[in-house]
């Protein structure tokens, strides 16, 4: 099967030439995993995240399952430059799908945050969004393509202690629905709001809160993975958006916990 790493050359030829391609940031986990594990089905993957031997690993086994072609590029996402040459090395000319899943959080009171969390989240929650989806924009127009940002219940509402994170994806909702309007007839745009998700980063929110109620004389129920939704399920959310006809574009999705398991 053929898995392609590193900065070797682009070869459009026999069966894969009609397939879409879809670049995923934050592929190796979470959400973004689970959408890189839905699109392989059909389309030609670039997956990006930070480390370079979980991603071979996942393109090995993205590549045993199905009959894409996988490329690969680990890279730190805040850092611009790096994203630049990673993006020119590439050479991506069209693009059908662009997934932005990768993403950081800092739980913490206002008065808590220091000033290098801040920037640290809003770094890679929005401006490197919006920096790799500018070096993107002249493939994706190409392919009339489909930019799908992972925001979060947060982008739509607030919480105690969750400042920087619902200040970020209020951030990334903003950006998100000012692309559309400016590429409306060349680029879909369409915004993902999940609730709560089983991921490392809700496991990672939930006993960050417990620790904050802990300290204020509150109990918190524990983490139950059977209260939130599967990353698969939001990957099927991300596959309807993809799914659309070209004369017809969903602009935001939210997702919730049925309650149903």
């Amino acid at each position: 099967m053929p898995v392609i790493t590193g900065a070797l050359p682009r070869v459009d030829t026999g069966r894969h030439q009609h397939r879409p391609l879809a670049l995923v940031t934050g592929a190796t986990s979470g959400i973004g995993l689970a959408v890189a594990q839905n699109l392989v089905v059909d389309h030609d993957l670039v997956l990006m995240a930070r480390t370079a031997a979980d991603l071979d690993d996942l393109a090995m086994l993205l590549a045993a399952e199905s009959e894409a072609r996988i490329r690969t590029r680990a890279v730190d996402l805040t850092d611009d430059e790096a994203v630049t040459r990673a993006v020119d090395e590439l050479g991506i000319d069209r693009l059908d799908v662009l997934v932005h899943s990768a993403g950081v959080e800092a739980a913490a009171r206002v008065d808590e945050l220091t000033p290098q969390q801040w920037r640290d989240v809003l770094d890679l929650d929005l401006v490197a969004v919006a920096h790799l989806t500018g070096l993107l924009l002249t493939a994706l127009r190409r392919a009339r393509g489909l930019v799908v940002m992972i925001n979060s219940g947060a982008g739509l509402r607030t919480w105690p202690g969750q400042a920087l994170y619902c200040a970020a994806k209020a951030g990334m909702r903003a950006l998100a629905d000012c692309l559309r309007e400016e590429e409306r007839g060349q680029v879909r745009v369409t915004t993902v709001y999940p609730g709560r998700v089983d991921t490392p980063m809700q496991k990672r929110l939930h006993h960050a809160k417990a620790l904050r109620l802990r300290a204020e004389g509150a109990d918190l129920p524990r983490y139950r993975a059977a209260d939130h939704m599967t990353a698969p399920s939001v990957a099927a959310t991300v596959r309807l958006a993809v799914d659309m006809p070209l004369d017809a574009s969903i602009d935001d999705l939210s997702v919730r916990p049925a309650g149903m398991l």
